[in-house]
Order: structure tokens, then C-alpha cells, then sequence
């Protein structure tokens, strides 16, 4: 029985832990626990996919909630076998919406909070014009 959760955000580079930063800042407590995996050029996300799948099975009442960066990627091809075993769920497109909806989501996670964590990290992209005041009509 799933009891608690551990959250890890995996990318190229450093954007991992950029935005585990930004969730410590603007979450404060709820992201303490929050780790990165950053893959660097020579490295392979296989090794990191091992050490974790090796905590995935030592700790079965932990729901992992693995956020990878880009769809396709080394790094979700790696870490998306993990979703075999009942205690991971991975999502790829990781942004500060979908991090946030995974910290306040309920644990383990149902089919609705699923689909509501990628339905919050669609609504975060968006473009953003300002308007000039100069070109409204009165």
C-alpha cells in the first residue's frame, strides 16, 4: 500500500534543478523532498534508471511521481520503463505547473489526478502579448 510520495524531476542539463529551485521558492515546504536527476554530455540516463529502479523496489509503500523533460528524450526513454511497476507514474513535458499539481495531488495518484496534472501543465503554456494602449479603440 502506497503511504508516501517522492517526487523527482530528470532533464538534460541543469534545468532539473532549476526548477526544483523554483518550487522550493514558491511552494516552500511541499517541494523540500523534491529531487533532480540532471543528465550531462558522456553520461548515460541508463545508470541513473538502474540506482533508481534498485529504490523503486527496496521501497513499495513510495509513490514515485518521475517528471522528465522532453517526450522521447534520453532521459524519459530511460526512466519511462519504470512505469511497470504499480508505484511510478512518469510524465514527460515537465513544467512548473505540472511539478506544482503533483506536490498538492493526492496520494497514491487515481486516473483523475492524472489527467488533471497534465491538464494543469497545458493550461501554464500560453502566449503572452502586451497590448499597447496607444492602438485600443475608444
Amino acid at each position: 500500500m502506497v503511504e508516501k510520495r517522492q517526487v523527482i524531476l530528470a532533464s538534460h542539463g541543469e534545468f532539473s534543478k532549476g526548477l526544483r529551485d523554483s518550487l522550493k521558492m514558491i511552494l516552500g515546504e511541499l517541494a523540500e523532498d523534491v529531487r533532480a536527476y540532471s543528465l550531462y554530455p558522456g553520461e548515460n540516463a541508463a545508470d541513473f534508471k538502474t540506482a533508481l529502479e534498485n529504490e523503486i523496489k527496496d521501497c513499495k509503500d513510495t509513490e514515485f511521481v518521475i517528471l522528465t523533460d522532453v517526450f522521447g528524450g534520453s532521459v524519459c526513454n530511460a526512466l519511462m520503463t519504470l512505469s511497470i511497476y504499480e508505484n511510478v507514474k512518469v510524465f514527460a513535458g515537465m513544467n512548473f505547473n505540472m511539478a506544482a499539481e503533483v506536490l498538492t495531488s493526492v496520494v497514491p495518484l487515481d486516473e483523475s489526478a492524472v489527467e488533471e496534472i497534465v491538464d494543469t501543465a497545458r493550461e501554464g503554456i500560453t502566449h503572452v502579448v502586451l497590448k499597447n494602449e496607444e492602438e485600443e479603440d475608444f
